[in-house]
């Protein structure tokens, strides 16, 4: 992942540089053609920002995953379970999502105000084939809830 950052940054710094020197020795190098440049590439990367910029932000607080811990459907399908969490509740996360694919449902609390439960999902003949992992309110606000 850094290595792609890296290239990109290259790629953009060597873009920016070309379009800066081709619009102004387009424009014999004044300061109009310097103030056009600049502007070039201002629109460029407004554009590319608005075409390539970052999706909306996916909901995490249904993941149905597979017994090798990656999401199984969805936008987030391949992606391990434990990266849309914090690094301190990730070691918690995992040991809960592998206890559900052996069959073990529970509820946990890995950090202060954070609730999960996580559940076996079985086929018809009663094999395990995915686990599912539900943020949950706290139970305080649960029982508000319930009336």
């Amino acid at each position: 992942m850094i290595a792609q950052r890296a290239g990109a940054s290259v790629l953009l710094a060597g873009g920016l540089v070309l379009v800066f020197a081709g619009v102004a020795s387009a424009l014999a190098f004044s300061l109009p053609g310097m103030i056009a440049s600049a502007a070039a590439i201002a629109a460029i990367l407004y554009a590319g920002a608005v075409w390539f910029g970052g999706s909306a932000r996916t909901d995490a607080s249904v993941l149905l995953f597979t017994p090798q811990l990656t999401v199984a459907a969805g936008p987030l399908a391949g992606r391990a379970v434990a990266e849309f969490f914090p690094v301190a509740m990730r070691k918690a996360i995992d040991e809960h999502c592998r206890a559900a694919i052996a069959g073990q449902a529970s509820r946990f609390s890995p950090a202060e105000g954070k609730t999960f439960e996580v559940a076996p999902v079985r086929a018809a003949d009663g094999a395990i084939v995915y686990g599912i992992l539900i943020a949950s309110a706290p139970t305080a606000e649960r029982a508000a809830a319930a009336g």
